[in-house]
């Protein structure tokens, strides 16, 4: 009876998405030109094949999510660009919200037992509420969106992904994602493309991302996923991963990030304590090689602490935060203030004050937690840094009792181990969370790891009886 009334409920939500899907065909055909008309329809056909396989609609999003800024890199480099970015982008995460959003409310998707899951959703629901109350709707609700994208992703692949083979399957897929943005990446260090910085020889390489920092943190990703298997597949498969690992290096370097580099460090230092001590030896010498043979890491070296770095400290995140205690002081009510400081002043607020003060124009404070203190408010900022911490936590459990069951699986744990705590430290200086390129894959290798924990969890019960008969 159950089962009827949940595929009864499924029912009615896919004709209630196909009912829509026709007023907007309908009206696209008659108020648009055909390219656009078609494309619109073959988006609308993809989102209902994704409707009854979310799993590909992840799988699909994973995959062509790190290319979809590429027509901005060509229109840079080029004038060759097409589409926008900001529209391919819409459609994805569109389609990835739709479809999984769906699922998750066909199926009753447990998502307050996922780690962190409890404060994700508050999160959620204060952005939410600080959306209704911002200055900008439509600006806070295109940042909010990304956030949501990131937990639906999160539940999906700890829902849909919980066998060894599956989660081998999601690594694929994101391993091959690498692909083109590796291949644009060696083109523009080959050909002295990217961003011209004034005190660097080279340009910094941005692969097919609008930013060399955003491509960076993919970097740090995909340095994690290589390393770790490079470390337990044997045959093509480490070989693969050997040379991912290699590329990921080089184009990490290119990209003249410091806090990248700070955070592959944590991830390659993690890794090694917990799987091959040689690498801690080969860390500094790899260090030391790179800054004789390509200068300008040297030059960006020299001065750790200098440059935009200092600009932050000194000029940016002071600005930010006398912004918001202005913004938020001038409400009218000490009521007023103090919902503003403590639920935020919405989600991409942090964008219109850096406009309106004219210190950093058209970006946020280069800081996540300053980001969301100004967007989502104290309460907003506690539940971030309470889901950073129990994420690490979690993923350092499921890597102990992984470690005694599978290799593989245990491999897996400890690649977002690492990246659980390297993405805290990059968000001190620069902007990670709600950035979908990056989330979204972090996100779900953060429910990969669920998969994971169910997995080494269910094979340790599975052992005990056989321990004790054995002992018997």
């Amino acid at each position: 009876m159950f089962n009827e009334a949940r595929r009864m409920n499924s029912a009615v939500l896919q004709a209630l998405v196909v009912a829509g899907v026709g007023a907007v065909v309908a009206l696209l055909v008659g108020n648009t030109p055909p390219l656009l008309a078609v494309g619109a329809v073959l988006g609308l056909l993809t989102l209902a094949l994704f409707l009854q396989r979310p799993d590909y609609a992840l799988l699909g999003v994973l995959l062509v999510r790190a290319s979809s800024d590429l027509s901005v890199v060509l229109q840079r480099t080029t004038g060759l660009g097409i589409l926008q970015s900001g529209s391919s982008n819409v459609v994805l995460i569109g389609m990835l919200v739709v479809a999984g959003g769906l699922f998750i409310l066909a199926r009753g998707v447990p998502l307050l037992g996922l780690p962190a899951g409890r404060l994700m959703l508050l999160l959620l629901f204060i952005g939410l509420l600080a959306a209704y109350r911002s200055d900008s709707r439509l600006l806070s609700v295109s940042e909010w969106v990304p956030v949501l994208a990131g937990f639906i992703a999160y539940s999906l692949a700890a829902y849909l992904f919980r066998t060894p083979r599956a989660i081998r399957t999601v690594l694929d897929v994101i391993a091959a994602s690498f692909v083109l943005p590796a291949a644009v990446g060696f083109y523009q260090l080959i050909r002295h493309e990217g961003v011209v910085v004034a005190a660097f020889e080279r340009p910094r390489v941005t692969g097919t991302f609008v930013h060399p920092n955003p491509f960076g943190f993919y970097l740090v990703i995909m340095l994690a996923l290589f390393v770790s298997q490079a470390l337990v597949q044997q045959g093509r498969r480490r070989i693969v991963a050997f040379l991912g690992s290699c590329a990921a290096g080089v184009l990490l370097l290119a990209t003249f990030t410091r806090i990248a580099w700070a955070g592959a460090l944590i991830v390659i230092l993690i890794i090694a304590f917990y799987r091959s001590r040689l690498l801690l030896l080969a860390v500094p010498v790899l260090g030391l090689l790179a800054v004789l043979m390509i200068p300008p890491l040297a030059e960006r070296l020299a001065d750790p602490l200098g440059g935009s770095l200092a600009d932050r400290f000194t000029r940016l995140w002071p600005a930010t935060i006398g912004a918001w205690l202005a913004a938020t002081g001038s409400e009218p009510t000490l009521l007023s203030v103090a919902v503003s400081r403590l639920t935020g002043l919405g989600p991409g607020m942090g964008l219109l004050l850096a406009e309106r003060g004219g210190y950093f124009r058209f970006s946020p404070a280069h800081n996540d937690y300053l980001r969301v203190l100004v967007d989502y408010g104290v309460f907003g900022l506690l539940m971030f840094v309470a889901s950073s911490i129990v994420m690490v936590v979690f993923a350092y459990r499921t890597l102990h009792g992984a470690r005694a069951t599978d290799p593989f699986l245990a491999s897996v744990a400890l690649m977002f181990l690492s990246l659980s705590l390297a993405f805290p430290i990059m968000s001190f200086t620069d902007n990670v969370f709600g950035y979908t390129a990056n989330q979204l894959y972090f996100w779900a290798l953060a429910g990969l790891t669920v998969g994971v924990h169910h997995l080494a969890h269910s094979d340790a019960r599975e052992s005990r009886p056989q321990k004790a008969f054995l002992s018997s």
